[in-house]
């Protein structure tokens, strides 16, 4: 992606973002789209890989792969819970390092609690070849609750 492309972009992820699930600036940024299974109650986001990805080894960097790995867990409470959930803890295992293609990150529930759930998102590429996985603590936060 040359330079005007890239601020094209920029420009078109700043327009289209609101302050609420699936459409922050960051996920326009990285063309997350976002899917779910209800019944399994499972989380799916899927992105191209593309170069602002990059560490400086040339290849996707961890923290994108942790990135999209918390946004699926955070997302499937969005979905099933009726209060918001943060992360409190987590822990990404990298097996395989990419370059091009897709990163498909899904989510699921080990146990899911009402203060407390503790959860697993596996990131595959297209083929579905493992690249890591993260395991996520997340918390229920009362914003009105008083300290």
């Amino acid at each position: 992606m040359d330079k005007q492309e890239f601020m094209a972009h920029v420009e078109n992820a700043y327009d289209t973002y609101e302050a609420k699930p699936e459409n922050i600036f960051m996920f326009k940024l990285l063309d997350f789209e976002f899917d779910y299974d209800d019944e399994a109650k499972m989380c799916t986001i899927s992105c191209p890989v593309t170069d602002i990805m990059y560490n400086p080894a040339g290849i996707v960097h961890g923290g994108i792969f942790t990135f999209i790995a918390d946004t699926a867990m955070g997302h499937l409470n969005f979905r099933h819970k009726d209060a918001p959930y943060v992360s409190l803890e987590l822990k990404t295992s990298f097996f395989q390092a990419t370059t091009t293609g897709k990163l498909i990150a899904t989510a699921r529930y080990l146990k899911e609690g009402y203060k407390v759930c503790f959860m697993e998102a596996e990131v595959k590429n297209e083929q579905g070849d493992l690249l890591c996985q993260t395991s996520g603590t997340f918390y229920r936060f009362d914003k009105n609750k008083k300290k």
